[in-house]
C-alpha cells in the first residue's frame, strides 16, 4: 500500500481516535445554582418557595412581595418599606470548602429628605460579608461577591436585602436571578472574602449588633404606638 492510500485510513483512524476521546472525556461543567428556585420562578400569594423574609422592626409598613414570571419576564422577589426598616429574603444554604460566585440582579430606589443613599445588597447574613452598595436606579445591575469557604465547610445564611440607610428610609427593592455557585477562583480585582476569617472577626461584635437591633425595635415601638396620637 502506497502513502497515498494510507492517508484516508489515517485520518479515518484520527477522526475516530477524537471522537473516543471527546466522548471519553468529561462533560464541560454545567454551573449549579446552589439556591432553591434562585429563578423565584416558584411560589404561593407573597412567598418565593424556599425563602423566608426577615426584617429588623416588625412594621406593617414593611411589605415582602412574590410575582411569579410572566410576559417572557422571570420571577422577581420585592421589598417595599414606607417608614424606617431595614429588611431581606433569605435563603440557607450548605457550602462545602472552596470558593463560590454569590450574586443577584437588582434595582432599587430610596426616598428621604435627599434621593440619594444606598438601596440593595447581597449579603452573608452577620459576617460582614457584603457586596457593594446598589446605589438607585431604574435598571438591573448585577451585585456579587466572591467568599472561600474553609477545610470544615458552613452553613451560611444568603440575603437580598433593602437598605436604605441614613435612618433606612423609604425604598423599593427588586431581586430577580439570584445563585451561588461554585467557582475554582475568584477572577482578578473580584470583591472577595474569607468566610472563616470573617467569622473570626465579627463574632465578638455579633452581640453588639444584637443589642443595636433590639434597641432599634424598642425605639420603633414605642414611636410606632404613640404615632395614631400625634396625627
Amino acid at each position: 500500500m502506497i502513502a497515498s492510500d494510507r492517508f484516508p485510513l489515517l485520518a479515518a483512524l484520527a477522526a475516530a481516535l477524537l471522537a473516543g476521546a471527546i466522548v471519553a472525556g468529561p462533560a464541560p461543567a454545567m454551573a449549579q445554582n446552589l439556591l432553591r428556585n434562585g429563578d423565584f420562578s416558584e411560589g404561593a400569594a407573597n412567598q418565593p418557595s424556599y425563602w423566608y423574609s426577615q426584617d429588623w422592626i416588625d412594621l406593617p409598613t414593611t411589605t415582602f412581595k412574590w410575582i411569579p414570571p410572566s410576559g417572557g419576564e422571570p420571577g422577581m422577589a420585592v421589598i417595599e418599606n414606607e417608614v424606617e426598616n431595614a429588611a431581606s429574603w433569605n435563603q440557607r444554604v450548605r457550602l462545602d470548602p472552596g470558593w463560590y460566585y454569590v450574586g443577584a440582579e437588582v434595582r432599587s430606589s430610596c426616598e428621604g429628605e435627599t434621593r440619594l443613599l444606598w438601596g440593595a445588597l447581597v449579603t452573608l447574613a452577620d459576617l460582614g460579608i457584603v457586596s457593594d452598595d446598589l446605589k438607585p436606579s431604574e435598571d438591573w445591575q448585577d451585585l456579587a461577591f466572591y467568599v472561600e469557604v474553609g477545610s470544615g465547610g458552613a452553613q451560611v445564611q444568603v440575603g437580598l436585602r433593602l437598605a436604605c440607610f441614613a435612618g433606612f428610609r423609604k425604598g423599593r427593592a427588586q431581586f430577580r436571578g439570584a445563585s451561588v455557585i461554585k467557582v475554582d477562583s475568584p477572577p482578578p480585582r473580584a470583591k472577595q472574602f474569607h468566610l472563616d476569617e470573617s467569622r473570626s472577626h465579627y463574632g465578638g461584635a455579633r452581640w453588639s449588633l444584637l443589642l443595636l437591633s433590639a434597641l432599634l425595635m424598642i425605639a420603633a415601638a414605642v414611636g410606632w404606638t404613640i404615632l395614631p396620637r400625634t396625627i
